[in-house]
């Protein structure tokens, strides 16, 4: 190890600055100034190494965020006619719809660590137009009555924060609970309570599952994500997982840049 490597430059020549205050040999500093010649040189070798190196630790990072999907064949009517809740720009060239569950923690890692800055940065931008759909698990009992309870919110143009609290009170799922978050939001209670005993509620889940299934969904979050064309969704791809932020954005600028460049990976 060079003992001039941590040192910045000014200060390796600084006995070059010094000579000229102080009276040497003229041999002596012709050795001194070539051996430090020397040692420069292979601190600038040792240098370009470590850079080297750098920038391999920062292509295994990058390549780790790589999202890993399975493309599917196009989906005419995602949206289901506007029924189903969004957040965004209906006509945005991206959507992404999610597939959840209320007693799911890997659902409320990703809103917690990864939905608020996709929001800010492809939904609210106008980017992405952002979708959801119910996948109660079975091993779950209270996520399918959390998702009527959203469901029903929807009537009433509450959906989002009736989510937000549920996801906030997963571990409190009960009737008691749906009814506090309804009545902090100012829903008609009424047609709330109606609504969680309309057994077209319960269908409306059921149908959501059906469809998650069909793609090859079999656990929670998954996300279906693809290019909007003639209200289409274009080969989306499913990914599968709370994943990072990097994830979902290197994908999402993958398809807004190159859109037709994006291949299938199993």
């Amino acid at each position: 190890m060079l003992r001039y490597k941590r040192l910045p430059l000014a200060l390796l020549l600084t006995p070059l600055l010094l000579t000229g205050c102080q009276p040497q040999n003229n041999a002596e500093l012709q050795k001194e100034m070539a051996s430090l010649k020397q040692e420069i040189t292979q601190l600038k070798k040792e240098m370009s190494t470590i850079g080297g190196q750098v920038n391999d630790i920062h292509t295994i990072a990058m390549r780790s965020q790589k999202p890993q999907y399975k493309t599917l064949p196009t989906q005419s009517n995602y949206g289901e006619d506007g029924k189903l809740p969004l957040q965004g720009d209906a006509t945005a060239q991206l959507a992404i719809i999610e597939f959840s569950d209320y007693q799911c923690p890997y659902c409320k890692r990703f809103i917690d660590q990864t939905f608020t800055k996709l929001k800010s940065n492809y939904i609210d931008t106008g980017k992405v137009q952002y979708l959801t759909r119910d996948f109660p698990l079975n091993f779950h009992p209270k996520a399918k009555g959390a998702a009527i309870a959203a469901n029903c919110s929807l009537q009433q143009d509450a959906y989002w924060p009736m989510r937000d609290s549920l996801f906030k009170n997963m571990k409190q799922l009960d009737d008691e609970l749906y009814q506090q978050i309804a009545s902090n939001l100012s829903l008609d209670m009424t047609k709330f309570n109606a609504c969680l005993a309309d057994e077209q509620m319960l269908n409306k889940v059921q149908q959501d599952v059906a469809y998650g299934s069909s793609l090859g969904i079999r656990g929670t979050p998954s996300f279906v994500i693809g290019r909007v064309e003639n209200g289409q969704l274009i080969s989306p791809k499913l990914i599968v997982g709370a994943q990072s932020y990097q994830t979902f954005a290197r994908l999402l600028d993958e398809l807004l840049a190159n859109p037709k460049k994006v291949t299938s990976k199993q």
